[in-house]
């Protein structure tokens, strides 16, 4: 699979670009949104080491189901981002997992029980701030190891 470059209209519905529109201030509510069980807010940063190669094999996604996810990029290069919708089932849909290449300006929040890769960084260490409700019954992170990885080609 080919990584087209990050676009705020391919993300939808599953995740939002978090971006200031017209240069202005922009409200973003989803990002600090509460979860749907008791909790607390977590802000965190994240220090992902790079994976290298023409290609990342995806091998396992995850889930929030309590929860939005968000990632910012501190110090970074390109990045990954994959994503999948939830089946009626809870498993992901891999039939319709969508993959971007990201930058270092891009910031996503990611929907409430959306399928996503874990933060996959490619140019070198990084540091990303990471926002999402922490469930306090531990509930809230879901992984599904992939019987078949997800091969992603990198330009």
């Amino acid at each position: 699979m080919a990584l087209p470059p990050l676009a705020s209209a391919s993300l939808a519905p599953l995740a939002t670009l978090l971006r200031a529109e017209g240069g202005r201030y922009t409200d973003i509510p989803a990002v600090l949104e509460t979860g749907d069980t008791a909790g607390r807010h977590g802000f965190a940063i994240l220090c992902p080491q790079p994976v290298g190669g023409p290609a990342v094999n995806i091998t396992m996604l995850e889930r929030h189901p309590h929860s939005t996810q968000s990632f910012v990029p501190i110090r970074a290069g390109r990045w990954i981002v994959v994503l999948a919708p939830t089946l009626p089932d809870g498993a992901p849909d891999i039939a319709n997992v969508r993959a971007w290449l990201a930058g270092p300006e891009d910031a996503i929040c990611i929907g409430r029980n959306v399928w996503h890769a874990g933060l996959t960084v490619l140019d070198g260490p990084a540091e990303f701030a990471m926002m999402m409700w922490r469930a306090d019954a531990g509930d809230d992170g879901i992984v599904h190891e992939l019987t078949t990885p997800l091969t992603l080609t990198i330009d």
